[in-house]
């Protein structure tokens, strides 16, 4: 019994020295990678892992029954039929002025974000399921896009529609980097514009900044407009406004106007281009689109009172009846839509000089209006945002009768107006 409690004690004592010297360090002295105190901080350098490298994903193969363009054959297909479609109410409906159809066939929700302006969006996996909103003529140009060089579903799309029958198919498989890349603006829809100004996205001190620009003349932006947008008509905006965008050349600005016949938020994406902001977007439907889907503005319309913003000033803006009961009694036309614009249709006996024309030199124009002074002159654009921009030049050239449509209008090719 002795010799078994001796060996025991012999093999603890063992065991408590190897402990003790198994490191060939000082017992008494901490491991490097353990506190010290409570004060000194523990390197746990040596436990991170480092970040793995995501693989480059590989370009998308070119398919030999498809036929491909770049982004220079698209900046030159766009610039051909410019940037507004009066025939266009939705994001569901392409430009029908417009000599092809651009489809995005990204997601819903990437669509919303940010695409080419003037297209439509058929997911490619839902292609079956939005397949009508292409048109029904199956020789129009149909031109598919998605996110780039590595993205399959434009080339999907593309075959899918083939299979229906559509003869004039191409793809730009470069899409939408490429675009941006190349110094162009994206459109944007409402329920991004909405997402922006909610409170969850407003309040919250990690949210990158954004701002609205409303490209309207002042009493309609007065009389309602997007929450949080500020005023910036694209008539004054290089003189007088370009000094409230932000300093932050990369800060998301979002332009918007009349709807998707109305110029005047594209003129002013332009001039922020050319001023060097690089993350400019159009909400191209504009506050038409914003009203239709019951979404809140601000300004008198819904204030419940009575506020003149242009008191003191005479009310040049007319409704539909008003302005054809001034054609029926011989009033002089002025359209101040684009060149390309009027190819759809323009009313009898108008005169079509652009806004940009009339803006720049309205004293060069003069030779083009009546003689007589007293002559009624009726404007109208598409929306009626550029007419109420350039009533009051022509106004000032002499013509006290000079009223502009404050309204939305449609003209066939036979001339007939629609409101």
């Amino acid at each position: 019994m002795v010799k078994k409690n001796m060996l025991a004690g012999l093999i603890f004592t063992v065991g408590v020295v190897i402990a003790g010297c198994g490191t060939g360090e000082d017992p008494a002295k901490p491991n490097s990678n353990a506190a010290a105190d409570f004060n000194q901080k523990a390197d746990l350098s040596i436990y991170k892992v480092g970040e793995e490298v995501a693989p480059e994903k590989e370009a998308v193969p070119l398919k030999d029954n498809l036929n491909y363009v770049g982004t220079e054959y698209m900046m030159r297909l766009k610039a051909s039929e410019g940037e507004v479609s009066s025939a266009r109410k939705t994001y569901e409906q392409f430009p029908s002025e417009w000599d092809f159809v651009i489809v995005d066939s990204r997601p819903q929700t990437v669509f919303h974000e940010g695409h080419i302006n003037g297209a439509i969006n058929i997911p490619d996996s839902q292609f079956d399921q939005f397949a009508s909103l292409l048109p029904e003529d199956k020789n129009k140009l149909l031109i598919f896009y998605c996110g780039g060089v590595t993205c399959e579903l434009s080339s999907n799309s593309a075959e899918k529609a083939i299979k229906l029958g559509y003869k004039n198919i191409k793809v730009y498989q470069e899409g939408l980097p490429e675009w941006k890349k190349a110094g162009n603006y994206l459109a944007v829809t409402a329920p991004y514009v909405k997402g922006l100004i909610m409170d969850a996205n407003v309040s919250r001190d990690e949210k990158p900044p954004f701002v609205i620009l409303d490209a309207r003349p002042y009493k309609i932006y007065f009389e309602s407009h997007i929450p949080n947008a500020v005023f910036a008509d694209d008539t004054l905006f290089a003189q007088k406004y370009i000094g409230i965008a932000p300093a932050d050349k990369k800060t998301e600005i979002i332009v918007y106007c009349g709807g998707f016949g109305c110029h005047k938020s594209h003129i002013v994406a332009e001039e922020l281009l050319k001023k060097g902001y690089s993350n400019v977007k159009v909400y191209s439907g504009g506050l038409p689109d914003w009203t239709a889907q019951s979404l809140p503005t601000f300004g008198t319309a819904n204030s419940g009172g009575s506020f003149n913003v242009a008191e003191g000033q005479v009310n040049r803006g007319i409704n539909p009846e008003e302005f054809m009961n001034k054609i029926s009694a011989g009033a002089f036309i002025l359209d101040v839509r684009s060149k390309d614009e009027t190819k759809a249709g323009v009313l009898k006996g108008s005169l079509n000089i652009p806004d940009s024309v009339i803006l720049a030199d309205p004293a060069a124009i003069a030779s083009q209006l009546p003689k007589d002074k007293n002559a009624v002159i009726v404007i109208h654009c598409a929306s009626g945002a550029r007419a109420a921009g350039v009533v009051n030049k022509i106004v000032d050239l002499g013509y006290a009768n000079t009223f502009y449509l404050n309204n939305a209008i449609q003209i066939s090719a036979d001339g007939k107006p629609s409101f």
